[in-house]
């Protein structure tokens, strides 16, 4: 097993994907901090963004992508609050996603597959391998996400504040879980149709908060038997992500963290069955 994920990880390193996405995804957050500064130094806009966060709830969140800072005008932005709306608009998870279903299928697509897949013992062990690739995936781009925006903030807004630096790391502790959770969503996907164009298509959406129109749908069928203020979203990977707080409760965090850890364990489980009893092609 060991020797599997050794290859997978290398693989990873390999594949021209795993530094252009990043390079990519730095580039937008330098982009859109200097949006964020921009249109904080406009006290109208920065105190209906600061409203319109606090206001965020499973009943309002929109269909598709958006930054919005949540910090009062007569305040200094803070890293964690950029850092907060950067990861709430999902931004770094569609870079995620985007990886998730590229790298899960590349062996597929290559043909490579058929050469390793009859000289492992389980073929689940290349589904296990590439699980924990994604996991490191997701710790580095979480990490550099970090960094790239630390410096954004000293180039556009002139300083570096990080506000509650306790919070700040165990909100991206959550955040690795449930980002984590939703690359393995992906990667499912990915695996279970082998069309990366239709699987792209699905993970794009799961970020653009498309997935909230089917959630809507099921929720008017169903209204006579649930309790009122039931709300799917807030059982999803991508809700969490989208609504958990900064000022967030110990509730509110295991609650997040027993989502991301059931999606995470459900996904790998189906995937490597489901990969284990399928035919390589």
């Amino acid at each position: 097993m060991l020797n599997v994920i050794k290859m997978d990880f290398y693989r990873m390193l390999k594949t021209k994907s795993f530094y252009v996405i990043w390079i990519i995804m730095a580039l937008v957050i330098v982009f859109t901090t200097y949006l964020s500064a921009e249109e904080f130094r406009d006290t109208e806009i920065a105190q209906e963004n600061s409203q319109e966060a606090q206001q965020t709830s499973a009943e309002n969140l929109n269909v598709g992508m958006s930054v919005i800072l949540p910090t009062q005008p007569s305040e200094k932005v803070t890293v964690y609050d950029i850092v907060s709306a950067n990861l709430q608009g999902k931004v770094i998870a569609l870079f995620l996603v985007i990886f998730a279903v590229i790298f899960s299928t590349a062996d597929m697509k290559s043909g490579y597959i058929k050469n390793i897949g009859g000289q492992v013992a389980r073929r689940s062990r290349l589904v296990w391998a590439k699980v924990f690739s994604l996991l490191v995936y997701t710790i580095l781009t979480l990490a550099i996400f970090l960094i790239v925006q630390i410096i954004s903030n000293q180039i556009f807004f002139g300083y570096i504040k990080f506000g509650n630096v306790e919070m700040l790391f165990q909100y991206l502790a959550v955040e690795v879980i449930l980002h984590f959770a939703l690359a393995l969503v992906c990667m499912t996907i990915a695996m279970l149709i082998r069309n990366n164009v239709v699987s792209m298509v699905i993970s794009v959406c799961l970020c653009m908060n498309v997935s909230t129109i089917l959630y809507s749908g099921v929720e008017k069928l169903i209204k006579n038997i649930i309790p009122e203020g039931f709300h799917v979203i807030n059982y999803t990977v991508t809700g969490k992500i989208s609504l958990l707080p900064m000022d967030f409760t110990n509730r509110e965090v295991w609650t997040a963290l027993a989502v991301g850890c059931i999606f995470i364990v459900v996904m790998s489980v189906f995937s490597s069955v489901m990969f284990e009893k399928r035919d390589i092609v």
